[in-house]
């Protein structure tokens, strides 16, 4: 268990590393760097918040009073993914205003009518594609976290048929052996009253043999 924690730990010490990096890279980044960028440091924040999953899954599997250590690992990791959370966040936020108001689209005194009407359109489309295209990529990572979660699921479903079969032949080859012992109680049982019977049988015989030594030896003397 503790092994399993620790490569857990380790893979999200490496997504929370990842994350930092990119954070720390993405000032001095270039347009088309900077959305790579972002998009690495959500895929690891992610990736962090489903080891952390896991690692609660585990723990909660410990005896309870083992729990306290790791759960206050957990927290202290759940804190730092947190604030990578925030950190996208307020990026993703800046990342929308600059495509929106960005030296391409003004508000001079110029562009009159129409073409005010145009470019507010054209601001409120790319936003919500924007929107839409990172709703779209959680949906994707969600429906990928559910096939693992359902593959883990049928593998322990199988799990416990196969356990199932294993309690079921048990309980028979148990089934089995108390019938067995049945028939040799009711075995000795029966020894047992043949043993009785044939003892008061001896006895029987050894007393008319007695009795007819008696009578051969009253003979003679009469």
């Amino acid at each position: 268990m503790a092994d399993l924690f620790e490569s857990y730990e380790s893979d999200l010490q490496l997504a929370l590393q990842e994350a930092k990096t990119k954070l720390s890279q993405i000032s001095s980044a270039d347009p088309e760097q900077r959305k790579a960028s972002l998009k690495a440091i959500e895929n690891a924040t992610d990736e962090a918040l489903e080891v952390l999953d896991q690692m609660n899954i585990e723990v909660q599997n410990l005896p309870s009073n083992q729990r306290s250590s790791f759960n206050s690992k957990i927290r202290q990791y759940k804190n730092q993914v947190e604030q990578s959370k925030s950190q996208l966040k307020r990026l993703l936020d800046d990342q929308d205003r600059n495509e929106l108001f960005g030296s391409r689209y003004t508000d001079g005194d110029e562009e009159l009518g129409g073409d005010d009407l145009r470019g507010s359109q054209r601001k409120q489309l790319l936003s919500n594609n924007a929107s839409l295209e990172r709703s779209s990529e959680r949906l994707r990572d969600s429906q990928r976290v559910a096939l693992e979660t359902e593959t883990i699921g049928g593998n322990i479903l199988d799990d416990l048929r196969a356990q199932r079969e294993q309690i079921s032949y048990s309980r028979n080859t148990l089934s089995n052996a108390d019938n067995y012992v049945d028939k040799s109680i009711q075995t000795l049982k029966s020894m047992s009253r043949r043993i009785t019977a044939n003892k008061f049988i001896s006895y029987a015989i050894i007393a008319v043999l007695i009795l007819l030594i008696f009578l051969v030896l009253a003979s003679k003397f009469w």
